[in-house]
């Protein structure tokens, strides 16, 4: 039986379009190699909590041609990137009800995970966050599932369903003993999820 829930955000909870850095490319007319050097290397170390975000993207600002402060370059980029999937969350809801504890697993770091769930208001659905930068490892890394497990206390492994956009998650999650399924599209997931269900 199904206990535990790990939905993924951007792909799952959030629908995925345009990137921040094909946003930014566009309307600032910065060529996107000089954002693709921070994402490739900097921003890797923020996404385990190695480290800072805000610290690391002020070295840009002028060479991404940006004038006003790094608070608010990271909610320009934060508020491209924050249209939840509805159905989604009503479904999150009807699983809480049912008694079925949903977490976020993300590979994110902090300041977008503090956002995910205050400012667009995630934390109203979800039972918590297990993002990378608190982790200290990257999805599909063993490591990464092996912190959610220990802290989630829960014996059964097959007890903790990860729903999630990318199959190398899937597999990764699958060969730690989690059961995992792919989500492609929100009534392939429902039907799935329904399939759980019933199974009790």
């Amino acid at each position: 039986m199904i206990k535990i829930i790990l939905f993924d955000v951007d792909g799952v909870i959030i629908p995925k379009k345009r990137r921040f850095s094909s946003n930014f490319s566009r309307e600032f007319k910065v060529p996107i190699e000089k954002l693709s050097q921070f994402f490739e290397n900097e921003f890797q170390l923020c996404l385990v909590g190695k480290a800072d975000l805000k610290h690391e993207i002020k070295k840009y600002l002028e060479e991404w041609n940006w004038k006003k402060s790094v608070d608010e370059l990271l909610l320009y980029w934060f508020n491209n990137e924050k249209e939840t999937d509805k159905n989604v969350l009503k479904n999150v809801k009807e699983l809480k009800n049912l008694g079925i504890k949903c977490f976020l697993s993300t590979n994110n770091e902090k300041y977008r995970a503090d956002y995910l769930l205050k400012n667009i208001g995630l934390e109203q659905y979800f039972n918590g966050i297990f993002s990378s930068s608190r982790v200290g490892y990257l999805k599909p890394q063993q490591e990464f599932w092996q912190t959610i497990y220990d802290e989630l206390g829960e014996t059964d492994k097959k007890s903790i369903l990860c729903i999630d956009d990318d199959k190398e998650n899937i597999k990764s999650a699958k060969k730690f003993g989690f059961q995992a399924e792919f989500y492609d599209d929100f009534d392939n997931y429902k039907n799935k999820i329904n399939d759980y269900i019933n199974k009790k």
